[in-house]
C-alpha cells in the first residue's frame, strides 16, 4: 500500500494527474476509509482542473482524520479557488494555531484575509511569513503584492526592492519588480530589471514579455520585436507575443507573420484568452494588408471569446454609478488646497484622448506625467465596497495616501498627472478631496471611440464591456450621465476637451490647458511627440508621431461593425449623433 501512495505522490510530482486518480481509485477500492487515498483524489481532480470534483475528496479524508495537516490545506486552497474565501479562513486559521511554523498556511491566509476583503489580516498573516524566513525572498513578495492591491504602491515597491536584494537571481522578483518600478517614474531601473531577468533565465517566456513591453514603452521597437520573436522561438504559439508583435509590426513583416498565427489559432485553447488574442492579431494584420472582410471577422471573433470570458453585468454597473453619483449633490463639500504638488486627473473614456493630452501637459516643466495611476482607486475602493462616508477624516486620509504613493517629484513641478480614464467614475471623491486638483476631461466622438476599443484588448476584467458592442453602450451612456452630474455638482471645476479639437489644434487646445492650470504656456506643448518620454499605455507608439486627425471619424468604414454600438447609444447624450 505504501509503495502505492508513493508512486502516486510522485505521479503528482510529475503533474501526471491522471495516473495519480488511477492510482487513487484503486486505492480507494481496496481501503475506502484511506485518508490519504481520499487526499490524493482530491489532488488528482483538481490538477485536471476539476476543483468541485476534488473538494469532497478532502473533507471525507478530515473528516476521516481531522488532523490530517496537508489534507487540510489542500481543502483550503481548493476552497480559495472557488471563491469561498471565508470558509477557507476558518481551516486555515485552525491550521496555523496547531502548526504555527507552517508558512505554506500563513501564504494561503494571506491571501484568503486578502480575498475576503479583510486587509489588515491578510498583511500580518504576511508578516509571520517574513518574521519565519526573514533572508527569503517569498515573504516580502507576498506582501508586496496585498499591499499592491490595497493602493500601497510605495510600501509594495519597498518590499519587492528587499526581496531582489535578499536573492539577486531570482528571476520571479525581478519580473514582479519591473512594472512598479516602471509606475514609479523609474523606467531605467524597470528596464533594467527585465534585463536581469532574462539574463538570469533566457528561456523564461514571463520575463522576456516584461522586458519586451519596458522597450514598447521607451519608444525602443525594433529591441521589443526581438524580445517578442524570441518567445516565438522557445514557443511558437504563444498568444501575447503574436498580439503584441502584431501591433507593432510593419506590414511586411506582419506577412511573415501570419502563417505563425494560423497554427496558434488551431492549437488554441478555448478556455483561456488565447484564442482571443490570436484573433487579434490576426485583425491586425487584416487590417494593414487592406483585407476589410478578415478585419471585421478577426475581431468580431476575438472579442466574442473575450467577452465568453468576462462577460458583462449591465444591472451591477449601473447600481454602482448611480450609487456613486447619489454621494455627492450639489454644493458638496470640498477642502481646501493643502499646498504642495497638486493632481491633474485626465479622464474620460479609454481611447479618448487621455494619453495625448498627458503627454501635451507632460512636456511643460512644471508637470510631471504619471500615467495611469492605480493608487486612488484603490484607496477608495474599501470605501465604496463598504458603503462609507467620505467625510472629512476620510478626504485627509485619501490626501497622505495619495500623497505616500507619490514617486520622487523634480525640483519645480507644481502639477502631476494621473491619466487613468475611468477615474471619470470617481471624480466627485477626487474633487471634493481638495480644492486645487484639477480635472481634464476629454470627449471624443463615442463610434470613433468604441472602434478603438474594438480592435485594442485593453487588459484587466475592469474594461469587460469593451468585448461587447452592446454592453459597450450601455457604459458609454452611464459615463456621459456621470460626467453630467460631476458638471452640475462641482461647476467650472472640469475643462471639457473634444479630442476632435486636440488633433486640429494642438497649439490652441495647449494653451487651453495651461491655462486651465494656470501655466504660462510653453511652446514645446505643441509638440508632445518629440516630449514622449516612458508611456505605460498601448498609446506608446502612437504618442511618438506627430499628432494627426486621422482616427477622427473613422468610424464610418465600419458603420455595419459598429451597428449594435449606435442603436444602443442614447442621442439625449450625445448631441454628435444627430
Amino acid at each position: 500500500m505504501q509503495n502505492d501512495i508513493s508512486q502516486a505522490l510522485r505521479a503528482v510530482q510529475g503533474g501526471d494527474f491522471r495516473t495519480a486518480q488511477r492510482l487513487a481509485r484503486k486505492g480507494l477500492k481496496a481501503d475506502k476509509a484511506h485518508p490519504g487515498w481520499m487526499n490524493i483524489a482530491g489532488i488528482a481532480e483538481c490538477g485536471m482542473g476539476r476543483p468541485k470534483a476534488g473538494l469532497p475528496h478532502f473533507q471525507l479524508a478530515l473528516k476521516l482524520a481531522p488532523d490530517f495537516h496537508e489534507a487540510r490545506r489542500n481543502l483550503a486552497q481548493t476552497l480559495l479557488l472557488l471563491g469561498r474565501a471565508e470558509e477557507a479562513v476558518g481551516h486555515l486559521h485552525r491550521m496555523t494555531q496547531t502548526n504555527p511554523q507552517d508558512d505554506g498556511g500563513w501564504t494561503l491566509l494571506a491571501q484568503a484575509e486578502m480575498a475576503r476583503g479583510d486587509g489588515a489580516a491578510a498583511r500580518a498573516a504576511a508578516d509571520r511569513v517574513i518574521a519565519l524566513h526573514p533572508g527569503q525572498a517569498r515573504g516580502y513578495l507576498l506582501r508586496a503584492r496585498l499591499l499592491g492591491q490595497v493602493g500601497e504602491e510605495a510600501a509594495a515597491l519597498a518590499d519587492l526592492e528587499r526581496a531582489a536584494e535578499l536573492e539577486p537571481g531570482n528571476v520571479e522578483a525581478q519580473i514582479a519588480l519591473s512594472l512598479p518600478l516602471a509606475r514609479a517614474d523609474r523606467p531605467d531601473a524597470a528596464r533594467a530589471a527585465a534585463e536581469r531577468a532574462v539574463s538570469l533565465a533566457p528561456g523564461h517566456i514571463p520575463a522576456r514579455l516584461v522586458l519586451a513591453m519596458r522597450l514598447v514603452e521607451q519608444g525602443e521597437t525594433e529591441a521589443a520585436k526581438e524580445q517578442y520573436r524570441a518567445v516565438l522561438e522557445i514557443a511558437p504559439g504563444q498568444a501575447e507575443a503574436l498580439e503584441q508583435l502584431a501591433q507593432i509590426n510593419s506590414a511586411a513583416e506582419n506577412t511573415a507573420l501570419t502563417p505563425l498565427a494560423l497554427a496558434a489559432l488551431k492549437t488554441a485553447d478555448d478556455n483561456g484568452p488565447a484564442k482571443g488574442q490570436v484573433h487579434f492579431a490576426l485583425a491586425r494584420i487584416a487590417g494593414q494588408a487592406g483585407d476589410a472582410d478578415g478585419f471585421v471577422r478577426h475581431l468580431t471573433r476575438a472579442n466574442a471569446a473575450m467577452a465568453r470570458l468576462m462577460p458583462y453585468d449591465a444591472g451591477a454597473d449601473t447600481r454602482l454609478s448611480e450609487a456613486l453619483m447619489a454621494r455627492f449633490a450639489s454644493g458638496a463639500e470640498t477642502d481646501p488646497a493643502p499646498g504642495g504638488v497638486a493632481p491633474v486627473y485626465v479622464l474620460g473614456l479609454p481611447r479618448s484622448g487621455t494619453s495625448l493630452t498627458e503627454a501635451v501637459l507632460g512636456a511643460h516643466p512644471a508637470v510631471r506625467p504619471l500615467g495611469e495611476r492605480i493608487a486612488p482607486g484603490r484607496l477608495l475602493a474599501p470605501l465604496i465596497d463598504g458603503g462609507l462616508p467620505f467625510d472629512a477624516g476620510a478626504r485627509a486620509a485619501f490626501r497622505q495616501g495619495e500623497a505616500d504613493n507619490l514617486p520622487a517629484l523634480p525640483e519645480g513641478t507644481r502639477y502631476y498627472t494621473d491619466k487613468m480614464p475611468e477615474n471619470y467614475r470617481l471624480a466627485g471623491f477626487l474633487l471634493a478631496a481638495r480644492a486645487d486638483a484639477r480635472v481634464i476631461h476629454l470627449r471624443r466622438d463615442p463610434r470613433d471611440v468604441a472602434l478603438s476599443l474594438w480592435q485594442a484588448h485593453l487588459a484587466g476584467s475592469a474594461l469587460n464591456y469593451a468585448y461587447d458592442l452592446k454592453a459597450m453602450a450601455h457604459r458609454f451612456n452611464l459615463y456621459a450621465r456621470m460626467m453630467a452630474h460631476w458638471h452640475a455638482v462641482f461647476p467650472g471645476r472640469i475643462l471639457d476637451l473634444a479630442y476632435e479639437d486636440l488633433v486640429a489644434d494642438v497649439e490652441g487646445a495647449s494653451r487651453r490647458l495651461a491655462a486651465h492650470l494656470g501655466l504660462d504656456w510653453v511652446p514645446e506643448m505643441a509638440r508632445p511627440d518629440q516630449a514622449a518620454g516612458q508611456v505605460l499605455t498601448l498609446s506608446a507608439n502612437q504618442l511618438r508621431q506627430p499628432v494627426h486627425a486621422r482616427s477622427v471619424g473613422k468610424w464610418r468604414k465600419h458603420e455595419a461593425m459598429l451597428a449594435p454600438l449606435v442603436a444602443g447609444l442614447d442621442p439625449r447624450l450625445w448631441p454628435e449623433l444627430g
